[in-house]
This record gives C-alpha cells, structure tokens and sequence, in this order.
C-alpha cells in the first residue's frame, strides 16, 4: 500500500465531496434574473465548467485511491505522476490567476492552491514508493 498516495486519495475525495455540496451551494447563491441573455450563457457556462472540475476530482480521487491499495491498474507511477503535475498545475494556475488580477486579495480566502499542492506533493512523494 501507498500511503501517501492514499491520503492524496482520501484528500481528493474529501476535496470532491466539498466541491459537489459546499461549492454548488455558493455557487447557486450567485445566480440572478437574468436580463442579458449573454450573461445568463456565461453564467451556466461558468456552472458547467464548475462541473467538469467535480467530474475530474471523483475520477482523480478513484485512481488514487484504486492504485495505492491495489493491483488492478498498470502503469500505477505514470497514473500518479500525471494527477500529481496536474494538481501542482491547478494550485499555481489558481495562485496566477489570483495574483493577476484583482483576486490577490483573496488568496487566503481561496485556499484551493493550497490543497491542490498538498495533494501533488503526496502524490509526487508517492513515487518512491511503486
């Protein structure tokens, strides 16, 4: 078993339930009566791109989990190293994206970057472990 990979798993998982409830919650606080119907396009536009993010850490979260506790997957150092670039990806994605704009003043608000860079350095230092 691969621990650190597992809890990469386990942190992925939990990352995935608060995205599904917690953020789809927010984020239909947000929506309005549309009097634009460009705005209202972006809006669920925004809320499907919302979405394939949840799809991508369920999926993220099954392999995690799939190849640190069992046998069943080949190829388990290349399906970690490839989540683990893309979770270091997204946190300095978020933290460029942050400090690119006027969003800056929410990067200790926004701690996604800082989840997504633990679960890339877990599933990085789960390397030496296949």
């Amino acid at each position: 078993m691969n621990v650190y990979v597992l809890i990469a798993g386990i942190l992925t998982f939990l990352t995935f339930i608060a995205h599904t409830f917690f953020g789809t919650f927010e984020t239909l606080k947000t929506k309005i009566d549309f009097n634009n119907s460009t705005i209202e396009k972006n809006w669920y536009q925004t809320l499907n791109a919302w979405h394939l993010v949840t799809a991508d850490l369920l999926l993220n979260s099954i392999l995690l989990i799939a190849i640190s506790t069992s046998d069943i997957l080949e190829g388990k150092k290349t399906i970690a190293l490839i989540i683990g670039l893309q979770f270091l990806f997204w946190g300095f994605a978020w933290l460029l994206t942050l400090f690119a704009t006027n969003g800056r003043k929410f990067w200790k608000q926004q701690f996604h970057w800082l989840i997504f860079l633990i679960i890339s350095g877990l599933c990085l230092l789960g390397l030496r472990s296949f």
